[in-house]
């Protein structure tokens, strides 16, 4: 299957004043993550090019970086596919997310500074904004800003991005699965009840609320599971009967 992007595929202002390797990347992994490209798409190399502006270079960066995270698979002559979401790259993006994000969210109690009360504030309006309009896109988007925003209140912005970095199959199902029944309201409350404990400087608060805000995506595993059958290949070795244990984030 061969799927042509658009640029209205493409969440706006993003490529603004960015190099063209990371407008591609960003293009094709935001198509990717939203099933714009789904498992087993082929991806032209000619056709993005034409569509982004941009020559093969920049693309061929792209690409590589994409593979490198798992989203691609890049056959020698054959072409580029998009890759299965695989149970395995969801279990260690979690995992790799969870450690982060619970040292983060402690730090930014112990050093909240209340500059960044805009900012939450801003976010909360998007956030709210999206659910009235039924934005999944955005939403989603809006979603990883917090976080981001976390890693930045902590004093370790660059944090955020190990964590996008390792994290492609597991944003995936995370987007796939925003359509269910509450997630809006239950996103909205649950940062608003993070970011309260953040600026009162309850660290453990804090941290206890993101633990259980995390703890969610065994429930996301299994609503894709019950949802769309394959979508998620299983390797051989992973129990689904203790996937709630492997996906719990542990106290720290």
């Amino acid at each position: 299957m061969n799927t042509r992007l658009n640029q209205s595929d493409f969440l706006p202002g993003n490529a603004v004043g960015q190099p063209k390797a990371l407008t591609a990347y960003n293009y094709i992994r935001h198509a990717i993550i939203t099933m714009k490209m789904e498992p087993g798409a082929t991806i032209s190399e000619k056709e993005t090019c034409a569509e982004l502006g941009v020559s093969r270079t920049p693309m061929r960066e792209a690409v590589l970086r994409l593979a490198q995270e798992g989203l691609v698979n890049v056959v020698p002559s054959g072409g580029t596919f998009v890759n299965s979401i695989s149970l395995r790259g969801v279990i260690e993006g979690h995992l790799i997310r969870s450690s982060l994000e619970l040292r983060m969210v402690r730090l930014a109690a112990r050093s909240h500074d209340a500059v960044r009360d805009r900012d939450f504030d801003l976010l909360m309006f998007l956030q709210g904004d999206a659910a009235k309009r039924q934005d999944y896109d955005q939403s989603f988007a809006v979603d990883n800003d917090f976080h981001r925003l976390i890693c930045t209140m902590a004093g370790f912005p660059d944090v955020w991005q190990t964590i996008h970095n390792a994290t492609g199959q597991l944003d995936r199902i995370r987007r796939f699965a925003i359509p269910r029944s509450g997630y809006f309201d239950e996103v909205e409350q649950e940062h608003r009840a993070i970011y309260e404990a953040i600026s009162a400087g309850d660290a453990d608060r804090a941290h206890d609320l993101m633990r259980r805000h995390l703890d969610d995506i065994a429930a996301v595993v299994e609503y894709v599971f019950a949802d769309q059958p394959g979508l998620i290949v299983q390797e051989p070795g992973f129990d689904l009967s203790t996937l709630d244990v492997m996906l719990a984030p542990a106290a720290q």
